[in-house]
């Protein structure tokens, strides 16, 4: 029954190698610009062109816990490590031209939308914006929660955004504008924000559904599913990042060693065009936000 059971797992193995090597045949596509990740205390990019990785920071005994967008030409990073002998989640502005890294303030989450000049963040107790569009700059509480809560955050407009507190299911919409947030009931019955991406081009969230396989579905924030990707071995992605002007996705693929068992990761892209996907680096750690560039 052993021996059996070890066939079972050996057979089902090939046919899920097989598929991906299928995804991977015929005449490939060529991308371009760069994905900007953090994996411990790295600030590292990758060549969307040719897979190659460059290593732009070291922040020692820090880690790299998010990477956002901060406007055109910077990063905002959500880090943890030692300030004053205490360790402190930090928001941390790095500039891509000069490598120049600040701290901004206390805090985690941090999401820059550019409409108003705001930020939105968490600082373990609130989830809180910062308005600097005006003459000064507003700071108000959009909710509060119990300390330490799991919070995600997702940008969808330019002054709007929907987040997500622990693992309740509710998503909620907010705008920092109006400063107005409401439940987006339909659409927490659809969607996990954890691992989700807004893509523009479709007006909707690329998600993966509630209660169901587990499938990749674009879902409107009226909580109408608008169409699913057909990915083989689903369960093993995690949609990264939209490559808004090549309309492809880059999806991060978990995986174990022969040896050792250990857990690695690869990096796929999946073009929404065509529906095909290819295999762009075989071992390289993204983490679970990053940012893409297109120049």
């Amino acid at each position: 029954m052993q021996a059996f059971s070890v066939k079972i797992r050996l057979m089902s193995l090939l046919v899920a190698l097989l598929l991906l090597q299928s995804c991977e045949s015929g005449e490939q596509r060529e991308y371009r610009g760069n994905l900007y990740f953090g994996t411990g205390a790295y600030l590292g990019r990758l060549d969307l062109r040719n897979g190659n990785v460059a290593l732009l920071a070291n922040l020692g005994d820090t880690a790299i816990r998010e990477v956002a967008a901060f406007g055109d030409d910077q990063l905002l990073l959500s880090v943890f490590g030692p300030v004053n002998h205490k360790d402190t989640f930090r928001l941390m502005q790095y500039e891509l031209a000069g490598g120049g890294l600040a701290t901004l303030l206390t805090g985690r989450h941090g999401r820059y939308l550019p409409g108003p000049e705001a930020l939105v963040f968490d600082d373990g107790a609130h989830l809180k914006m910062r308005v600097y569009g005006g003459r000064a700059m507003k700071e108000s509480i959009v909710t509060r929660h119990r300390v330490g809560a799991s919070v995600h955050i997702l940008q969808v407009s330019g002054t709007g955004f929907v987040y997500g507190i622990d693992f309740d299911t509710a998503i909620h919409s907010a705008d920092v504008e109006t400063g107005e947030s409401r439940p987006l009931h339909a659409l927490s019955q659809q969607c996990a924000l954890d691992g989700a991406l807004w893509i523009a081009r479709r007006d909707a969230l690329l998600c993966k559904q509630r209660g169901a396989d587990g499938a990749y579905k674009f879902v409107s924030l009226s909580g109408e599913v608008l169409d699913a990707l057909d990915i083989p071995g689903v369960g093993r992605f995690r949609a990264v990042a939209h490559l808004h002007d090549q309309d492809a996705l880059v999806l991060t693929e978990a995986w174990k060693t022969i040896i050792g068992g250990n857990t690695r990761y690869a990096v796929w892209i999946y073009d929404l065009s065509t529906e095909r996907m290819v295999r762009l680096v075989k071992d390289q750690t993204l983490g679970l936000h990053v940012v893409y560039h297109a120049n």
